[in-house]
């Protein structure tokens, strides 16, 4: 399959109800053409040898499905975990969407913690707000591991949505494993906006019994 043909595939099974919905959740500039997650997954597990299928070839920035497959695609070529790194802290920056950046822990390799923390730290403090969104996003596949305790430190305040999200999603998680210390450094910073939308995540969850949940809630209320 050539890139061409890959755009008619993709154009010929677009949902234009599931294109309006996914534009609308996006929160970027990108066109969506309406194909579904499990759908770009096939074409992916299909095509990931096809040698027509040149990643040099994609155009990036313009079509959400195509960002999509261009990362999956080139996650699932690579052959280790130290290159797919590589490889995310070079191009990273081209991914304009959540939706793009939120894929891209699925095609990782299984990995050691000290993998993702040289990530972490490369990544964490960029200009670039999706690629700081990928620091925390990344570390949820280790919220089991305890040396994730050790970046809570670097949870920087951050104002925009799309890294904060971030930032709260993987605290959840860390307070499934270890609720007592996501709790302390809960109680110990000033960032309203993280603490708030890290309760209501965990709120969210059928990971927490009721007691926890009125323990984090007592946060909010200023019960530190």
């Amino acid at each position: 399959m050539t890139y061409e043909e890959l755009i008619d595939t993709l154009f010929e099974n677009r949902n234009e109800k599931f294109a309006a919905f996914s534009k609308s959740l996006s929160h970027s500039e990108y066109i969506s053409i309406g194909v579904k997650n499990p759908e770009l997954r096939a074409i992916i597990k299909e095509h990931k040898k096809d040698p027509q299928l040149l990643l040099s070839d994609f155009q990036l920035g313009k079509y959400l499905e195509v960002d999509f497959l261009y990362f999956g695609l080139a996650l699932s070529r690579l052959h280790t975990i130290e290159e797919q790194f590589t490889f995310l802290q070079k191009e990273i920056k081209k991914a304009k969407s959540w939706a793009v950046i939120d894929s891209v822990p699925t095609f990782l390799k299984k990995h050691r913690f000290q993998d993702y923390q040289s990530y972490f730290f490369k990544t964490y403090q960029s200009k670039d707000l999706y690629e700081r969104r990928s620091a925390y996003v990344i570390g949820i596949k280790h919220y089991r591991d305890r040396n994730i305790l050790s970046l809570l430190p670097h949870f920087t305040l951050n104002e925009e949505y799309m890294v904060y999200m971030a930032q709260a999603w993987l605290l959840s998680f860390t307070a499934i494993k270890y609720p007592e210390e996501a709790f302390s450094y809960l109680s110990s910073i000033s960032d309203e906006k993280l603490i708030r939308k890290t309760i209501s995540k965990i709120c969210d969850s059928f990971r927490f019994s009721q007691e926890q949940k009125e323990l984090f809630k007592n946060l909010r209320k200023g019960g530190k």
